[in-house]
Order: C-alpha cells, then structure tokens, then sequence
C-alpha cells in the first residue's frame, strides 16, 4: 500500500496539466477566437498541445506511458533503497525464533548438567584420561582401542585404588557414560555457535543481542576448557592427600558448574526477553500500562528481593557443589542434628589440619572450603536461609497491600511456583541426606536446584522493567498518535 501510495503521488506530480480548452468542442472555439489561427499550449510538464483541427491522441498517450513508467521507476528506486537499509541494519527487537532457539539451548545446558551429575556420582568421569576435542568424538572402535583405553585407565590413581579388579566390560560401561557428557557438550556448542553466525549474517537479532550471544558462545568454549581442567586434577596424585579417595579438585567441580549455571541462565533469560518484547509491543497502551505499573517505587523492593533471591539460590548451589566434590554428604546423615547437637563440636569445624600455613592465618577459609563437616553444615544454613527467604517473600506478597494493588497477577503466579519448588527442593535434600546419597535421589536433587533458579529467573522476567523495550513503546506510541494527527487533519476538510 506504500509503494502504491507513493507512485500515485508521483504519477500525479508528473502528468501533464491539460488546459480546459482542450476539451471544449469545436464549434465553441471557433465562436470565441478565429479558427484560422493555431495556438500552442504549452504544460507545465514540457508537453506541447497544438490547438487545431486535429489532436495529436497517439503522442499525447505515449507520452502519459512514459510519465507513469517515470513514475514507476522513481517508486521502485525509493522502495529498493529502503529494503537495502533495512537489511543492512540490525532490528530493535529480535526475532521470535531467536528466543525459542535460545530456550531449546537452555533445555540442551539443563539436560547436560543433570547428566554430568549423574558422572560424577557413578564415579566414571576420570574414565576418559585423555582431553581430544575432535578425534575423541568417536569411541574405540575395536579391541585393540579399547585395550589402549583400559591401559591409560590403569595407570590412574582411580584405578589403582579403588578399582584394582575393574574388567573390561565394566571399565566399558564408565567410559561410555562420561563419552556421552563429551560429546554432549560438543553437541551444545556446535548447536549453539552455527544457528547464532545464521542469525546474526541475516540480521534476525538486535545490536545488543548480538554481543551477547558472542559472550555465550564464548563461555560455552571456556566450560570445555574448565571441564579438562577440573577432570585432569582426579588424574594426579599431588592434587590430593595421600591415601585419601580419589576424586576431582572441589574447587574446579564447583567452578565447572557455576559457569553451566551461568551459561544456562544467559540463555533463558535472553530468551524470555525477546518473547516478553514482543508481548509488550504487540499491544502498545497495554504494553506502556504494565510498565508503568512495574516502575512503581513500590515494587522496588520486590524487585530487589527477587534479584537477591536469584543470588543466593545460586550461592546455595554452589555450596552443594563443594559438598559433592567433598563427599561431605556422607556423613552426618540426620537433621536437624548433627551428632549430639544442631552443629558439631568446634574443634572438629575449625580443625587445625586443613591449614596450610605456620600462622595459621587460613584456617577459617579452608575450613569452610575444605572440611567437610563445616561444608555440610554451611550448606545446610544457605539452604534453610533460601527456604526462609522464599516463604517470607511468599508471605510479603499476601499481606502487604501494596503488593495485592500493583503486583501483576503473573508475578502472583510465579512467587506460588517458586514456594512450589522449594518446598520439592528441600525434601529431595533431606532424603537424599537421610538415605545416603543415593544416585537417583542425588541427581533429582541437583536438577531441583536447576528448576529452583529457572523459576525465580522466570519470576524476574516478569516483574523486570525492560528500559529498552519501554522506549520502543514510547516510540511506537508517539508515531500512532502523529499518524492518526495527520490523518484526522486529512479528513476534515472532506467533511
């Protein structure tokens, strides 16, 4: 309708301006000046109209054919240079595959950590003694392979102390499980690094969104370098006290799964963005209501709880990590006591032996890093503390009355989804205490640390104030009114 818009304006602009005497007849003419006499009429176009016996129809219609094909050419020159600038520019707000895209490579992150998990508590991460990125996505493919993959394993200190009488088909079965986690984590970078090249050549994706997923993808490289990294301290006997079990370094378990953490969340919350961008703009005033209402001071509290929320269900997870790393969950298998007391002794929590140095001055942190009664017990403290927090921001929203005026019935919704979890996620952790780290139960009870965070990310997403997809809307409003301006200017004279 533009294009057709434009070309009448055009057409109408070019065509020549016929003087009403050419449509006066004959006779009339002769009566108002001499017959004999020719006169030229000249347009403001160039087009010459002589005023005699006989008009010229065939030129004069050649002539209007060349005007509109002026007319055409100069349309389609505008409208091709308008496609051209869009292409070559980024949109305001991303595409709508882009965040479906971005939340089925979530789905992949979520799947790899529970799966992960699942490696470590089969003991069959230090399986693979070797890091190949690209000649080890295929397994041994023969007898001979699989001996020289047995031989490494052999050599370890896994094996030579825990598994001295480990056969082959057993050592098969570990090999495989952490083969998979490999290859699944390729399979997430290569899922990832392509379709963002694709959408962002083709200008699918806003300026900003596009930074971010080279920092995405970025991490995503760095957790493959991290994952050797923390598999290659189980391979050394130096990394860990003599005689004791071997296992990796806490310290690198623990960042091996803050960055998937970080990396998971990178990618669900730019994903529900772009869905809630187009939400908010696909409705203009009720899009702008909603955000006014979000940017009330009195929600800002709610906002910052939520946010300090999200950090410390992320904290809260971390601190189970170095249980994990630890073993620290096997002991003290009972709550709320932890022996004959709600804590033990405090010689045993801040035991001189884990201090590296004369003075002693690093025994708190290594203490609280190291021993795994102090780990067990800080981890159950951040986990009471989360609970606590989401049943009283539970509780916030019920009674305050602000929050029943201004809080939108989706935030509503989302603070009963994450008391949901919460409540599944500390009965997980204390069966799982109480039975002994058992592997289904160890792994559901990691994954409900997953959906914890998603669901208070999911919860932010909603009462987050987008600043940039507010201006968009301001945009959008402003044009709207301009246009229905011009419009109603256009009509009245009509009326």
């Amino acid at each position: 309708m533009a294009s057709l818009g434009s070309s009448a304006l055009l057409f109408r602009r070019l065509a020549p301006r016929l003087s009403k005497e050419l449509f006066t007849c004959r006779q009339c003419l002769v009566r108002s000046q001499n017959f004999g006499t020719k006169r030229t009429l000249r347009t403001p176009s160039g087009l010459s109209i002589q005023n005699s016996s006989r008009i010229n129809a065939t030129s004069l219609k050649s002539q209007a054919r060349k005007a509109f094909a002026r007319c055409a050419s100069d349309s389609a020159a505008v409208n091709g240079t308008k496609s051209e600038a869009s292409k070559s520019s980024f949109p305001d707000v991303s595409n709508k595959s882009v965040a479906y895209w971005l939340l089925a490579s979530a789905a992949s992150v979520f799947g790899i950590v529970v799966f992960g998990g699942l490696t470590r508590l089969t003991e069959s991460g230090l399986s693979i003694t070797e890091w190949r990125p690209v000649t080890g996505s295929l397994p041994p493919m023969n007898a001979a392979d699989w001996e020289s993959e047995f031989s490494k394993y052999r050599a370890s200190p896994e094996f030579q102390l825990l598994n001295p009488t480990m056969t082959l088909s057993e050592f098969k079965s570990i090999y495989y499980m952490e083969w998979i986690h490999r290859l699944w984590g390729r399979f997430v970078g290569l899922s990832f690094v392509l379709p963002a090249v694709y959408f962002v050549a083709r200008k699918r994706v806003s300026k900003p969104m596009a930074l971010r997923l080279a920092g995405i993808a970025g991490l995503i490289g760095f957790q493959g370098f991290i994952g050797w990294w923390m598999v290659k301290s189980g391979l050394k006997d130096d990394l860990f006290a003599p005689g004791s079990h071997p296992r990796v370094s806490q310290y690198r378990l623990t960042a091996h799964l803050g960055a998937a953490f970080v990396c998971y969340t990178a990618m669900l919350w730019n994903g529900l963005a772009i869905l809630r961008s187009h939400r908010l703009l696909s409705d203009t005033d009720a899009g702008i209501k909603l955000l006014d209402t979000l940017k009330d001071p009195k929600l800002k509290l709610f906002r910052r709880s939520v946010a300090g929320l999200a950090a410390l269900v992320f904290v809260t997870a971390m601190s189970g990590a170095l249980v994990a790393g630890l073993d620290a969950g096997l002991i003290y298998n009972e709550f709320p006591w932890m022996g004959n007391g709600l804590t033990p002794p405090r010689s045993e929590l801040f035991d001189d032996r884990y201090s590296r140095h004369e003075d002693r001055s690093d025994r708190w942190w290594r203490n609280m890093l190291e021993n795994p009664s102090l780990v067990q017990l800080d981890h159950r403290i951040l986990a009471m503390t989360t609970f606590t927090s989401i049943m009283a921001l539970w509780g916030y929203t019920r009674m305050s009355p602000n929050m029943k005026r201004f809080l939108p019935p989706a935030a509503k919704k989302g603070v009963h989804g994450v008391v949901a979890f919460a409540c599944v996620q500390v009965g997980l952790g204390l069966t799982t205490l109480l039975y002994l780290v058992p592997t289904p139960l160890a792994s559901a009870h990691q994954a409900g640390s997953l959906f914890l965070l998603t669901w208070v990310l999911v919860l932010g997403s909603r009462v987050w104030h987008p600043s940039r997809t507010a201006k968009l809307l301001q945009m959008a409003a402003k044009a709207r009114g301009h246009s229905l301006s011009n419009a109603a200017r256009q009509a009245a004279p009509r009326l």
